[in-house]
């Protein structure tokens, strides 16, 4: 039987239905008991909840009414993601979402449209399940960030990083598209929480891919840093732990060393920022800068050098330079980082090993003494 639009059957059928969880609750409940593929009578009440549950969405007049119909179909899928209704439940999910975009995308009233827009996305994301990906991939570069974000979080939540991590529902091929997808769209998106989804998923990625995201993300942010133009520093804080970790895990002799010196690279960044700001940047900007570091210190560093380290009492006690060049190298010789992780930061003119991380411009003048030095 044909699928017919849901969109058309909204204008044409009056709600004569009232929504009712208990049947397809009961088919769940007995699933997951019984620990059996479901019979094709059972997979025809999934539909029927699926699609009436669709229609008196979009027939629906109040935010309330959409929340709580979107909320009942996540919750039905149950707890068990690995069940055979969890299973059959994404199934017609993934048919039956595909189909209410479409016909969404035909509403003239573009605040509804809108609207719709942003529950679906939400209930694929709350789905958590990576034969949902292809909705998600299809909608990341909505315009409505709304939209965007929760397509990007629908493609690495927690239930997709368990899912393509286990031995018993990883998907290459999946994985593949989703990191492919999310590298792509770095070209272009500017959300920072977008950022810290994407940096959590390819963390979680003994991939290729998700290793040339990573750098991506640091070569952005280091540039920032560069031009001093740094916000939202949380990205810091959690690429760089991403990163010191990849340097740490991976056996990959070559990986290892690209890692380990963008992380110093980058790290050192942070510290300059730290050391050449303190007279330009506001007191909210310091902390962030010092928590950046601290937090780093505290998730990773010592792991990577295998020794405790004494950045915050450095810090307090105003001596920070010192822990800098110990841990970073300096002009003459190479730091801690550079020694464990076998690199350097390049060659100079004569071929000799640079053993000193690169260094930041000088910070940009601040606003009063540009206005002192135009004054008459």
């Amino acid at each position: 039987m044909k699928y017919l639009p849901l969109l058309l059957i909204c204008l044409i059928v009056p709600c004569l239905f009232a929504i009712s969880v208990s049947d397809v609750e009961d088919v769940r409940l007995r699933a997951e008991s019984s620990r059996s593929e479901l019979q094709a009578e059972d997979r025809g009440l999934i539909q029927e909840f699926w699609q009436k549950s669709l229609n008196q969405m979009l027939l629906s007049e109040k935010v309330e009414e959409i929340v709580e119909i979107r909320k009942q179909l996540e919750d039905q899928k149950g707890s068990e993601p690995l069940s055979f209704f969890a299973s059959a439940y994404v199934s017609v999910a993934n048919q039956d979402i595909q189909a209410a975009f479409e016909n969404i995308a035909r509403l003239e009233d573009t605040s509804k449209q809108q609207l719709f827009n942003q529950n679906l996305m939400i209930l694929t994301a709350e789905l958590k399940s990576p034969a949902l990906a292809s909705i998600a991939i299809s909608h990341i570069n909505d315009p409505d960030p709304v939209v965007r974000y929760w397509a990007v979080k629908a493609l690495t939540n927690s239930g997709i990083i368990q899912a393509l991590g286990s031995e018993v529902t990883a998907d290459e091929e999946v994985k593949t598209e989703i990191l492919n997808t999310l590298k792509q769209h770095l070209e272009t998106e500017q959300q920072f929480e977008i950022y810290l989804m994407i940096i959590k998923f390819a963390a979680a990625m003994n991939h290729p891919v998700a290793h040339e995201i990573l750098l991506t993300i640091a070569d952005k942010r280091i540039d920032a840093y560069m031009n001093w133009s740094v916000e939202h520093e949380i990205v810091d804080a959690k690429l760089l732990i991403a990163i010191g970790n990849v340097a740490m895990m991976t056996s990959d002799a070559e990986v290892k060393s690209t890692f380990a010196r963008k992380f110093a690279e980058y790290y050192a960044f942070v510290f300059q920022r730290y050391f050449l700001g303190k007279d330009v940047l506001s007191d909210e900007q310091i902390d962030q800068v010092i928590s950046v570091i601290l937090e780093v210190e505290e998730q990773v560093l010592p792991k990577m050098l295998n020794a405790p380290t004494g950045i915050l009492k450095a810090i307090q006690r105003n001596a920070a330079e010192r822990e800098y060049e110990n841990i970073f190298g300096d002009r003459l010789r190479s730091g801690e980082l550079g020694t464990l992780y076998k690199f350097d930061y390049g060659k100079d003119d004569s071929g000799k090993a640079i053993t000193e991380p690169p260094k930041l411009a000088e910070p940009p003048a601040p606003k009063s003494s540009e206005a002192e030095t135009e004054a008459p």
